[in-house]
């Protein structure tokens, strides 16, 4: 059996959660569009805040496949598995901002629910968008600002463009009130926003979790190629193995938004 080659190669600051998870979140769609393809990814060892993910298979891959097959699918809202009930413990009173989103491709489906946890019927910290906003259209406003046949690996984390809504996920979208003096979301303003980053990591966390500690979260990033099974659970943090840093970011509150924080660095371990 050939050996896996070396398919898409993208520039990651370890220590932006977005990026991170948009990673993880293009090793799951390679996974699920060439289930047979063997698809492996690790990053490198990271230098300051510079390293580089990449994802190798038995098959031609390119990010700009990735990201094409993923906005060109079909996309509807479902229903929750059971009722969900706010911080105050009552049903949810306008469902439909944060029904889940279903992904429905020519080669896979894609169920995106992580701002629910729907064994307990709760919503999750991670759901960052405030009363007046929705799941699915925050989501669909990605989509469309995504300018997919410009896509590269070199440009993918990178491009951005003015938007006045975002799922929150890209720490570099935030703003500081105290430095503007006002609030762009209140006045409607553009900020620049990352929509690529933003839709992959929406897909990443779906199923690369990060684990709670602190009061935050610890994700880890990880350099021996690894299949997407195997990489899930090295992303939590909890693999003892070496090749492994752990970083440590907070989903942080400015008024009704809420926002991935930028990580700092917890714990390296070195090849043994």
């Amino acid at each position: 059996m050939s050996q896996p080659i070396p398919s898409i190669t993208v520039a990651v600051d370890p220590t932006n959660p977005g990026q991170f998870f948009a990673c993880c979140g293009l090793l799951e769609l390679a996974d699920r569009l060439w289930p047979g393809a063997e698809a492996v990814g690790c990053f490198s060892a990271p230098r300051f805040h510079r390293s580089r993910f990449t994802i190798s298979a038995q098959v031609a891959l390119s990010s700009s496949d990735l990201i094409k097959q993923l906005v060109d699918c079909k996309r509807n809202v479902e229903e929750p598995y059971q009722p969900i009930r706010d911080s105050t413990r009552e049903p949810v009173k306008d469902v439909k901002k944060i029904k889940p989103v279903l992904f429905q491709g020519t080669k896979f489906s894609l169920r995106l629910a992580w701002w629910l946890d729907e064994l307990t019927g709760t919503q999750t910290r991670f759901k960052t968008w405030s009363a007046h906003n929705r799941a699915d259209e925050l989501i669909e406003a990605a989509i469309k600002a995504i300018k997919a046949d410009e896509i590269t690996d070199e440009n993918l984390l990178q491009q951005r463009v003015g938007m006045t809504s975002r799922l929150g996920l890209d720490p570099r979208s935030s703003w500081n009130t105290l430095d503007t003096g006002f609030s762009p979301n209140d006045q409607s303003m553009p900020v620049d926003t990352y929509p690529a980053t933003e839709l992959l990591a929406a897909v990443g966390l779906e199923t690369f979790r990060p684990s709670p500690a602190d009061g935050g979260y610890v994700y880890a990033i990880w350099t021996h190629p690894l299949p997407v099974t195997v990489a899930r659970a090295a992303a939590s943090g909890k693999l003892e193995i070496q090749g492994i840093t752990r970083y440590r970011f907070e989903v942080a509150t400015r008024g009704e938004f809420k926002y991935f924080t930028q990580a700092s660095l917890l714990e390296r371990r070195e090849h043994g």
